[in-house]
């Protein structure tokens, strides 16, 4: 049996859920070809692990480098990226293997917890005032913010002066914040007119039928998640072993069914080819825009690659996501 994030965690539980995960390794299925894995705009958003976190530690370094010449101190504790999060479908869709041993993750990230804040102990420590500058100094202030109104109406803005800024703009080059929501943002103008597709509804209310014909009752493919977000909440808070465990079996059943139906239901290929489609007209409109965010992260990939940065981000982590 394979020890996955889920199953070690709820082992810890009790010894029970030991058989009950067993008997639905992967191992016992036969293996079939994975489905695609569609991405917003071909993937332009997306990072591959060793990737992100050299870039993270890029990042936080900047900023580390930046509070420290303005007198302040910046710990980095322990990064807080959840690689199942960050590389989960924007879709909703799921990887047969890692739904039927993982769930969604739920249950797993409601066991880790959340890091702590690693500048809470620092900050304990400063006045009202001084903590304003330290956070003036990360942030900027408001009266040196930049707005931006990108191209589909969301406004944003931001400090380039302040440590995160000038951070960005040390790893990505000038205007990064800009440039990265300006592409989040055809991100996701891509996925809500895949979901609008009619494509998708009708390969969506398949899925359902399947489900229903499992029993599970839903319409929506976020559905099951949201039920288990609502038991995690109900019952996960009163820290209980018996109601954890009842989670995580729960979960573990649901995304099995789910990744069933969606794959019987053709959901992968649906999504995959309504994406192109809807993504078509905007990769023309915003050519430009995709193109310099591409060399802007090539080139921070590759000043890391020549500067040794992959080799310590492959390997044991010593530090972790500083901002909150």
């Amino acid at each position: 049996m394979v020890l996955t994030p889920v199953r070690a965690a709820l082992l810890t539980l009790g010894a029970a859920l030991f058989l009950v995960a067993g008997c639905q390794s992967p191992g016992h299925r036969a293996a079939t070809p994975a489905p695609p894995d569609p991405r917003p705009l071909d993937g332009v958003l997306t990072y591959a692990a060793a990737d992100e976190a050299a870039l993270w530690q890029a990042e936080e370094s900047a900023v580390r480098a930046c509070m420290r010449a303005r007198g302040h101190a910046y710990r980095v504790g322990e990064e807080a990226a959840d690689r199942r999060a960050a590389g989960d479908s924007p879709f909703a869709l799921l990887r047969p293997d890692e739904a039927r041993n993982d769930g969604y993750g739920l249950t797993s990230a409601h066991l880790a917890g959340t890091p702590p804040d690693p500048n809470a102990e620092h900050l304990a420590t400063l006045t009202a005032k001084e903590r304003r500058h330290w956070r003036d100094a990360l942030l900027g202030e408001e009266e040196n913010h930049r707005t931006v109104e990108l191209p589909g109406g969301l406004v944003m803005s931001h400090d380039p002066g302040s440590c995160v800024s000038r951070a960005q703009t040390e790893v990505y080059g000038e205007r990064w914040p800009e440039l990265y929501y300006t592409v989040q943002e055809l991100s996701n103008a891509v996925i809500g007119a895949t979901q609008e597709s009619a494509a998708f509804r009708r390969a969506q209310r398949e899925w359902a039928g399947c489900m229903k014909e499992r029993g599970h009752r839903y319409r929506a493919l976020d559905d099951p998640r949201q039920e288990i977000r609502a038991l995690l909440e109900d019952e996960g808070e009163t820290g209980d072993e018996e109601s954890l465990r009842t989670v995580g079996l729960r979960e573990l059943e649901l995304a099995g069914a789910d990744v069933d139906c969606q794959v019987e239901s053709g959901l992968h290929q649906v999504v995959e080819a309504a994406a192109k489609e809807a993504g078509r007209p905007l990769v023309e409109e915003s050519r430009a825009e995709l193109k310099r965010y591409e060399r802007a992260r090539k080139a921070a990939l590759s000043a890391l690659d020549r500067q040794g940065a992959f080799a310590v981000a492959r390997g044991p982590a010593a530090e972790g996501l500083g901002r909150r």
